[in-house]
């Protein structure tokens, strides 16, 4: 009885056993079973998101690149980024010269220029190429330190200054400073008006005088280093230019040698050959005491003697009357000391002798025309302190002597006046200004 007791437990027990080894088994099939739906359903989703992905780009025609950089170091662009998106507004004028809405109009008219589409390289973006530029030309450092500076190389930051001032002077020189010259005679009257207005001195549309640009010595032999050594004992090439009554450039010519006369630049341009040949001032005379002025130039001793270019009186002895007339024009004259002082004050890159060749000078010397005029018709005023014809000390205008020795302003032997029919003129304007002194009404 015993041993069938003991028999019905071992049975029971194996039967529990085979039970419970069965439902294991079917719980780990229902688990498996689970798992590879999960996978499955995974899979198909993220095959879904892929395709869906494919087509949204497909029908956006987007092309996905992957730039490939050379580069064992990544590019540093903390200097940008920190000008661009930290800087306040007059943080950021301080460093670049120009207001945020100057660089954007800037950018806007090279941006097309400036922008580049690589694969192997990650480009560098227009917005940093010009500020990179613009520090340049208004701090004059070298190369060398805007590199530390902004991350980039040494080659680097020198082709891209040369890029972008290229692309200032060919992109905008028609637009902000051609456009200013006179062609019809409605703008030759406006033009003289302005000068009459701000300057008091009738019948002049423009002034013109030149100034120099520090260079390093250029390379050649003995004769080609003499031809750069001006008479500051340094060497330059030279900057000539005409000036409204508002201090905007409004025809310029740079890179003659620094020892060149100011009679020969002018005469070797092509305005020059425009105006002789009649077919630039138009004919808009006025009488004054029977003597018909035409519309004038007005300009140191240097220049040729023209009965559309005034020049001052340069006899040894002096009557009143002339006296009076030089002090006039030299008054009128100071426009383009003016205009040279906030050109060289914002741009430093023109006051200081730097390390690039003279055609690099050149075009400089020309973006930052197109700089100071875009400034002047956009209204972004600059510091007196930076203007050079501005005492810091005293805040009031520095002397005239002071003024053109700091700012280079060029000074040749004087040219004998020839022209009979300008010298009637001179004396018919020396005779009203001195009337107009003498009686003081504007006649």
């Amino acid at each position: 009885m015993a041993d069938v007791t003991q028999n019905n437990k071992a049975r029971t027990k194996a039967f529990l056993l085979k039970k419970a080894i069965e439902k294991s088994a079917s719980r780990r099939k229902r688990m498996q079973i689970t798992l590879n739906y999960l996978v499955s359903r995974r899979k198909r989703l993220l095959n879904v998101c892929f395709l869906s992905l494919v087509l949204v780009m497909t029908r956006a025609n987007i092309a996905v690149t992957q730039n490939r950089s050379c580069r064992r170091l990544q590019r540093n662009t903390g200097w940008f980024d920190l000008v661009w998106s930290h800087y306040s507004d007059k943080r950021f004028k301080k460093t670049l010269r120009v207001s945020r809405e100057t660089f954007n109009f800037i950018l806007s008219r090279i941006r097309h220029i400036l922008e580049r589409d690589t694969v192997s390289e990650e480009p560098i973006s227009p917005e940093f190429r010009l500020a990179v530029c613009l520090y340049r030309l208004s701090r004059g450092d070298y190369y060398y330190t805007i590199a530390e500076m902004t991350g980039l190389g040494v080659s680097t930051v020198c082709t891209i200054c040369q890029e972008v001032t290229r692309a200032i002077v060919e992109s905008m020189w028609r637009d902000t400073v051609s456009k200013h010259l006179p062609k019809a005679i409605e703008d030759f009257k406006r033009k003289m008006l302005d000068m009459e207005e701000m300057w008091q001195f009738p019948y002049c549309w423009a002034v013109i005088d030149g100034c120099h640009i520090p260079i390093k010595c250029p390379p050649g032999v003995c004769e080609s280093c003499r031809e750069y050594h001006n008479y500051k004992n340094c060497y330059s090439i030279v900057m000539m230019a005409m000036v409204d009554a508002n201090c905007r450039f409004i025809w310029g010519s740079c890179g003659f040698p620094g020892n060149s006369h100011d009679a020969i630049i002018f005469q070797s341009t092509q305005l020059w050959s425009d105006i002789k040949d009649g077919h630039f001032i138009p004919q808009i005379t006025r009488n004054l005491n029977e003597v018909l002025v035409p519309p004038l130039v007005i300009g140191d001793s240097a220049f040729p003697f023209q009965t559309w270019l005034m020049k001052p009186y340069g006899n040894a002895v002096l009557t009143l009357k002339q006296r009076y007339f030089n002090y006039r024009l030299s008054r009128a004259r100071m426009v383009t000391e003016e205009c040279y002082g906030q050109l060289k004050g914002r741009w430093r890159i023109l006051l200081r002798k730097c390390e690039s060749s003279k055609e690099e000078v050149r075009a400089a010397t020309l973006a930052c025309m197109v700089l100071h005029n875009v400034c002047i018709d956009r209204g972004d005023t600059m510091s007196k302190k930076l203007n050079l014809t501005i005492d810091p000390l005293t805040n009031q205008r520095r002397d005239r002597g002071r003024i053109r020795e700091l700012l280079q302003m060029t000074s040749c032997d004087k040219i004998r006046d020839s022209c009979h029919q300008a010298n009637v003129i001179r004396d018919a304007l020396a005779e009203k200004f001195f009337v107009e002194r003498e009686t003081g009404e504007v006649c």
